[in-house]
């Protein structure tokens, strides 16, 4: 007889493997991945669609081919990110980017996943010698986004994007640092919530995209119109098993956090310290970015992509830090 927790561990598994090969089946295509870095890899930043495209895929193919890149996990296994990509973007000076870009369905598997995401992204660092550069020139090594996109985010993590980049921080003598030297890596955890629960547009759009509550020829036709983003009917497939998929991802959740007793009277007692919790993230990420050249208070609000109903609130707890 085949024990039930064994069998529940199995479909999970089966579960994860699907919704990793849709998601890959999607990213790859030229449009999406191409609207889906506009809004987050800065070098991108006032580019437009059809440029961005072109560094994506010079050939115009319609998907794009990505790179195998393996690691060895602590397990001595092998990780295979096959959702990772070289950027060109052409210029007076020539950059080159790398991109890991994930899919989550569970916000919380058992480990710390921005540390996960650490781990990742300093491989795509550590893999570029020898493939990108030889030798010592480490002067050629690329920028490093590892993006992870939180199908189904914890409670009040809703319809956020949180960026962690590597900055500088001054020390006595405050010396000039060429901004290159540390802006090497960069994680960004982008939390999907629903199109309808948000009037932040990069937002709206990646939900639309990942997690539509519509199906078939409209999917397809809303995906064209508001984003001129084509897909064939194997993606269109993918993307409608992502979207299907979140539904069971909310009730594991909740069932294996133990949410299921007080969810109808708003995430149970737990809400307001993960409340308290988001905020004081959000300020410390404002703040983080403020240390950067030419970012202001403001701007750094912005950047932050703050949800209207804990604005007023995170901006007083930035002001608050910044007195201390």
């Amino acid at each position: 007889m085949i024990d039930n927790d064994f069998l529940e561990v199995q479909n999970g598994k089966r579960h994860y493997k699907q919704l990793d090969a849709d998601f890959k089946r999607a990213v790859h295509n030229t449009d999406i991945l191409s609207n889906v870095i506009s809004k987050l890899v800065s070098e991108l930043e006032d580019k437009d669609i059809e440029f961005i495209k072109g560094c994506v895929s010079p050939e115009e193919m319609p998907r794009v081919t990505g790179l195998n890149t393996e690691m060895h996990n602590d397990d001595d296994a092998y990780v295979i990110m096959d959702n990772l990509f070289s950027i060109d973007i052409p210029g007076e000076q020539r950059v080159g980017v790398m991109l890991n870009i994930e899919a989550q369905g569970d916000p919380e598997p058992g480990y710390p996943l921005l540390r996960r995401a650490m781990f990742y992204a300093s491989g795509v660092l550590f893999n570029q010698k020898g493939t990108v550069f030889e030798g010592c020139h480490y002067e050629k090594l690329r920028k490093t986004y590892s993006i992870w996109f939180i199908m189904q985010p914890k409670p009040g993590n809703e319809n956020t994007i949180i960026r962690y980049p590597l900055v500088k921080i001054p020390g006595l003598k405050k010396k000039k640092t060429i901004e290159e030297d540390c802006n090497l890596l960069e994680i960004i955890m982008v939390n999907l919530g629903g199109s309808e629960k948000t009037s932040n547009k990069t937002l709206k759009m990646f939900n639309e995209i990942f997690s539509s509550d519509v199906k078939g020829e409209m999917y397809r036709k809303r995906l064209q119109k508001k984003y001129n983003i084509s897909v064939d009917d194997n993606t269109l497939e993918s993307l409608e098993r992502i979207s299907m998929s979140l539904g069971e991802e909310i009730v594991n959740y909740q069932r294996r956090v133990g949410y299921n007793s007080g969810y109808e009277s708003g995430y149970g007692s737990g809400y307001d310290s993960r409340k308290q919790e988001q905020i004081e993230q959000l300020a410390s990420m404002a703040i983080g970015l403020m240390s950067q050249p030419n970012i202001s208070k403001e701007k750094a609000i912005e950047l932050a992509l703050i949800p209207d109903d804990i604005k007023d609130e995170v901006i007083a707890r930035v002001n608050q830090k910044l007195s201390e």
